[in-house]
Parts: C-alpha cells; sequence; structure tokens
C-alpha cells in the first residue's frame, strides 16, 4: 500500500526502500517527476516520446544496456551509433559542397573571362588576392559582369548544388537528435531502480550534476563547434547582420539549454556532451584529405592534416 501512494508510475520500488519509506518517496519524486509539464506543449511532448523514432531509439538504448553495459555506458554508445548512422548524409553534404565550390569556380572563371575578351580588359586577381575581377573602372563593364554572374545559381541548381539542399541535408538529422532526447526521457522514465551510479564527481546520472561540469562542457563545446565553422570556412560564410542575428539567437539558445541542462539529470548532458563532441570530430575529420580521398570528396584549400591544431591558430584569408 505504501509503495502505491509514493512510488510515480512506472518507477519500481526496491525492498529496501521500505527502510526509510518517506525519505525514499521524497527522492524519487525529486529526480523522477519528470510529467509536470504546461498544457499547451503536453501533447507534442507526449507525440515525441510515443512516435516511431524515438520508440526505436529508446528500444535501442535499452538492448545496448541489455548487452551488459552500465546504464551510462549505453547512453554514451547510443550518442556514438546514432552519430555514426546520420554520418552519410552529412559526409554526401560535405561531397556536394566541395563539387558547388569547384562548380561555382570554374563557372566564375569562364563567364569572367568571356566578358574581358568581350569588352577586351584584363582579368586578374583582386587586391586582397581572394577572387577574381575585371580590370575596369567602367559601370558599365561591372553592371555587365554582375548581370552575367547572376546565372551561376540557376546553372548549379541544374546539377543540384543548391545552397539550400546542401543545408538541408545537414539540417535533416536535427529530428533524430531531437528525438533520441525523448528516447533517453523515456528510459529514465521507464521501470528500472531508481538510481544509476555514476562516476567521478556524480555519485547518481539521474540526480543533477552537483558542479555544473557537464552542462557547462555542453555550451562550450557547442560555441566551439561555431567558431570552429567560422574559422573553416571564413568566406563562405559572410557576416551580414542576418548571419549576426542568427549567431546571436544560437548563443541564446546555448546559454538557455545549459541553464535547463543544469537543473535535468546529470545522464542528459552527459548524453549531449557525446553528441557535441563526435559531432565536432565529424567536421573536423570531414577536413583531413585521406579521410575526403576515401570518401571520394574533391579537395578545398580548407583541407588540413592537422584540423583540431589549426582550430587555435590564426588563419590569414
Amino acid at each position: 500500500m505504501l509503495s502505491r501512494i509514493c512510488a510515480p508510475r512506472h518507477i519500481s520500488i526496491a525492498s529496501t526502500s521500505f527502510l526509510n519509506p518517506q525519505n525514499r518517496c521524497e527522492t524519487t519524486i525529486s529526480r523522477r517527476n519528470m510529467s509536470a509539464l504546461p498544457p499547451a506543449i503536453a501533447p507534442a511532448f507526449q507525440y515525441a516520446s510515443d512516435c516511431y523514432i524515438a520508440q526505436s531509439i529508446q528500444f535501442g538504448m535499452e538492448s545496448l544496456h541489455g548487452l551488459g553495459l552500465s546504464w551510462p555506458g549505453a547512453f554514451i554508445s547510443a550518442a556514438i551509433l546514432l552519430r555514426i548512422g546520420t554520418a552519410p548524409l552529412h559526409i554526401y553534404a560535405e561531397k556536394l559542397f566541395a563539387n558547388r565550390l569547384h562548380a561555382q569556380n570554374f563557372l566564375t572563371q569562364g563567364i569572367m573571362k568571356k566578358v574581358s575578351e568581350r569588352y577586351r580588359v584584363q582579368l586578374g586577381p583582386s587586391t586582397d588576392g581572394t577572387k577574381l575581377e575585371v580590370k575596369s573602372s567602367d559601370p558599365k563593364i561591372a553592371k555587365a559582369t554582375q548581370d552575367a554572374l547572376q546565372e551561376v545559381p540557376a546553372m548549379l541548381a541544374e546539377h543540384g548544388l543548391q545552397a539550400a539542399r546542401i543545408q538541408n541535408l545537414k539540417m535533416c538529422t536535427v529530428p533524430v537528435w531531437i528525438f533520441s532526447s525523448f528516447a533517453l526521457r523515456n528510459v529514465i522514465n521507464s521501470d528500472f531502480h531508481p538510481s544509476v551510479a555514476g562516476h567521478l564527481w556524480i555519485p547518481d546520472m539521474l540526480a543533477p550534476d552537483p558542479y555544473f561540469i557537464l552542462p557547462v562542457a555542453v555550451g562550450v563545446f557547442g560555441f566551439l563547434n561555431l567558431y570552429s565553422q567560422r574559422k573553416i570556412y571564413p568566406g563562405v560564410v559572410k557576416m551580414t547582420w542576418k548571419q549576426k542575428s542568427y549567431d546571436g539567437v544560437l548563443a541564446f539558445f546555448t546559454m538557455f539549454a545549459v541553464t535547463i541542462m543544469a537543473q535535468l539529470p546529470a545522464c542528459i548532458p552527459l548524453y549531449w556532451l557525446i553528441v557535441s563532441t563526435t559531432g565536432m570530430a565529424q567536421a573536423q575529420m570531414l577536413r583531413h584529405p585521406k579521410i575526403k580521398g576515401i570518401f571520394g570528396i574533391k579537395k578545398l584549400p580548407t583541407d588540413s592534416a592537422t584540423p583540431i591544431r589549426d582550430l587555435f591558430k590564426m588563419r590569414n584569408v
């Protein structure tokens, strides 16, 4: 009777809990009661928890635990396996991105060469050496050049090299990571012992990180991933006001996520820390010439045999 009153639904109480039932009940509720959601978002959370993707990932996590892994080990392994499973989309996107840059450079050079021949002006590198330009101050020639270059995006689109398509290939993995969070939520709300042994400074993975190390690490790697992309592709990502606004919103949500994770069971920021680190590792590996050669990705000026080290070196562009 006592266990029916104190224990939240889907939580089994070990026989030892009856030694101190009142304390046992309070501890369980404080750690495990994650169902108190605002009515406006409760249906969305319920759908995300019950959908086939979340249920499949949950089954995978439970299967990993059934193979003998501890629950933290199962969560870490699930994050790594999901990263490997979604890697083909990122590899294909990187291949299209390299093809797009090569095709864009080829088409731009060809068009500008025709303009220079038609108007009999010289063609050469710009003052900063970052691009090719027609050496003329005549506004008529400048306008003709710009009009001709307007055809490049349409030519790229004919070969499936639209920037939006490449970006969407990477973004389509986002739902997988969102549903995996709900799968993790389902697992820690499921019917097993309400404490999960931790390591080092975290005695219980179902309690919040007492020193906020994991949530802060997730935020740090989030900003580091953004920084690495800006450093790798400084000429591709132009810092317009829209891009700066996007970065500001991303920074806000990163800090907000860190604040929320600081209050959640430590296994959740642990999971997202593995997701962040493996994502960054994947991005840097796809810059290595040998890795790119394996997957048939064309070479780019940003390729490096030491991608991690290069993140901490100044880059002159």
